[in-house]
C-alpha cells in the first residue's frame, strides 16, 4: 500500500506544490456509506435464485486548495462487502438441486483526487470529485451444494459437498462522483455524494475491466468537511 501512496504523491506533486504556495489551509474530508440490496427471480415450485449484498465503506482524505476553486489531495478508503447467493432447481418427482454461496471481501484503497467548487445558491455548492485509487482486496468464498434424486418410490440418492477458497486481487479505479456540499461556515460543511461513474479493473488485466454508472440512492454517501 505504501508504494501506491508514493505513486499518487508523484502524480500530484506539481499541484500540491502550487497549492502550498497559494494557501496554508488544510481540508479534511470524512465520508461513509452503507447499502443493503437484494434480488430474486424464478418460480419457487420449479426453481429460483436470490442474492443479498451488504456493502459499507469509510474514507478519509486530506487536501489543499489550488486557487479559489480547486482542491487536490490524498487519502484512503476501506470497503467491506458480504454477499449471499442461493439457487434452487426442482424437477417435480425427480430431483432437487440447491447451491449456497457466501462471499466476504475487504478492500483497502489509497487514492488521489481533484475537486472543484461551483456555487449554486446561498451556501450550497456543486463539488464533483475526480479520483484515482489503487488497492488490494482479500477475502473468502464458501460454497455448499446439495443434490437429491428420486431413484424410485421412497428411495433417494442424496449428497452434499462444500468448500472454501481465498480471494486476493489488485484493484485499480478512476471515478467521477457528483457531490453537493453545504457550508455552515468557512470551516465546516456537510456533503452528499450522489452516485459514481467509474472505470475499474482487477489484477491489471484489461479483460477484467468494468464500467459503472450508478446513481442509485442506496449507494449515496454522506460526509463532512473540516477546513483549517
Amino acid at each position: 500500500m505504501i508504494k501506491y501512496i508514493f505513486f499518487a504523491l508523484f502524480l500530484l506533486f506539481p499541484l500540491l506544490a502550487c497549492a502550498q504556495k497559494d494557501s496554508s489551509s488544510v481540508i479534511i474530508r470524512f465520508n461513509g456509506g452503507y447499502a443493503d440490496t437484494g434480488s430474486s427471480n424464478g418460480v419457487a415450485s420449479l426453481g429460483s435464485t436470490a442474492s443479498n449484498s451488504r456493502d459499507w465503506n469509510v474514507g478519509l482524505t486530506v487536501g489543499l486548495p489550488v486557487g479559489k476553486r480547486w482542491e487536490v489531495g490524498l487519502g484512503f478508503e476501506y470497503w467491506k462487502q458480504r454477499t449471499i447467493a442461493e439457487s434452487t432447481i426442482y424437477f417435480p418427482n425427480q430431483s432437487l438441486y440447491m447451491q449456497f454461496t457466501e462471499t466476504d471481501v475487504n478492500l483497502i484503497i489509497g487514492k488521489a483526487y481533484i475537486s472543484g467548487h461551483w456555487k449554486l445558491f446561498n451556501r450550497l455548492y456543486f463539488s464533483p470529485i475526480l479520483s484515482m485509487g489503487i488497492g488490494k482486496a482479500k477475502g473468502t468464498q464458501s460454497d455448499q451444494t446439495a443434490f437429491s434424486h428420486n431413484l424410485q418410490e421412497q428411495q433417494y440418492l442424496s449428497y452434499m459437498v462444500g468448500g472454501e477458497s481465498k480471494i486476493s486481487y489488485d484493484y485499480f479505479a478512476i471515478g467521477l462522483a457528483p457531490t453537493f456540499s453545504y457550508y455552515f461556515n468557512r470551516h465546516f460543511a456537510l456533503n452528499l455524494e450522489t452516485g459514481n461513474f467509474r472505470f475499474a479493473t482487477t489484477d491489471w488485466e484489461w479483460s477484467n475491466k468494468q464500467w459503472l454508472a450508478n446513481a442509485n440512492p442506496a449507494y449515496w454517501q454522506l460526509g463532512a468537511i473540516i477546513a483549517f
